[in-house]
Parts: C-alpha cells; structure tokens; sequence
C-alpha cells in the first residue's frame, strides 16, 4: 500500500472513532427497539447496507485455501426479525461487514482478542451475532475475482486498527464495517 493510501486509510479510522457515540459510528439496538418491533428493526439495518448475505459463510468453500473461524457463540444473521431475539439486543453486539469492493472479500480480524473470519460476496453484507463485545481489531483483507476465484489484492496492515467499547460502540450496538475500495473503512450509522 503506497504512504498516500495508508495516510487516508488512518484519517478516515481517526475520524470513523472520534465521531461521538450516537452520532455516527453505531446504533444502540435496545435504543432503536424502544418502540419498534424486530420487522421494522431489520427494515433499518436493510436499508443501511447493500443486500444481506443470505449463505452462511462457513458452509463456502473459500478461495486462497482459506477457512472461516468464528466462535461457537457467533450466530450467523440473515433474517434479523427471525434470528435476532428482541430480549437479548441489550447484550449482544452486531457486528456487519458490507462489501462493496467490486471483489468478493475474505477479511480476518480479532473479537475481544480472538481471531475470528469472514467472507462476504462482491455487493453483499454478512451480519454475525456476538454476546457483547469488548474490543474489535482489523488484521487482514483479501480480495478476490468473483469470477475466477484469484486473489487481487491483500491489505495486511490493518492490524493495529482497534474499536473498543465503551469508547467507540456500546452493548446493543449494530457496528458496521464497510469496504468501498482496497483501503476505505467506514462506521455507518442506522439511525
């Protein structure tokens, strides 16, 4: 990644974590349940990301010989109304990785210290349910043809990229990630 590349990449993190809380890097869930119903919940997630992936990743063969790792407590979401539990939303944290790349992505990072993984398609979100979450650290980024299946780009300098909670998201919060081009990260707000 050339110095420009990593500049911008740093100045959108630092922005994206000094935005303040509720004011656009989360949503708290049990806040945006107050009132509504877990239909009208998944209305405001679905039209803040691009389609929800509806594949659970770790049934996928994944390109590059790579496997998904997540822990046995990470639920995987593709119906929120029917999978996520209105109940629970105080104590978990919805963690999404929207892809809009051009590429499908397998992406590596760290819950709460444990390295967990991904793949989400080119245009596709996965949405992945984690009892509440302390910190989250980006590691790594790999691109792939959607078609052939051949890695065209890795971003291994993410790590070092840290969101912790209280600080950057909260219990109940929706956390999303979004992937525009090689390096572009963002925190997108629901409400």
């Amino acid at each position: 990644m050339k110095n420009f590349e990593r500049m911008r990449f740093a100045a959108i993190c630092c922005a994206a974590m000094l935005t303040p809380v509720g004011a656009g890097c989360n949503t708290n869930l049990a806040n945006l349940l107050d009132g509504l119903n877990l239909d009208d919940l998944e209305i405001t997630i679905v039209n803040s990301i691009n389609d929800v992936q509806a594949v659970d990743p770790r049934s996928e063969a994944i390109p590059g010989g790579n496997t998904i790792v997540l822990g046995p407590d990470v639920v995987f979401v593709d119906d929120i109304s029917q999978d996520l539990d209105g109940s629970t939303l105080p104590d978990i944290t919805l963690l999404v990785f929207e892809n809009q790349t051009g590429f499908d992505l397998y992406f590596e990072y760290a819950a709460d210290g444990a390295t967990q993984s991904t793949f989400v398609f080119d245009g596709e979100s996965v949405l992945l349910e984690y009892p509440c979450l302390l910190d989250i650290e980006l590691l790594l980024e790999e691109d792939y043809d959607p078609v052939t299946g051949q890695l065209v780009f890795l971003d291994d300098t993410l790590p070092g990229t840290i969101f912790f909670n209280p600080d950057d998201f909260l219990c109940g919060d929706a956390v999303i990630f979004t992937f525009i081009d090689d390096i572009f990260l963002e925190i997108i707000p629901l409400e």
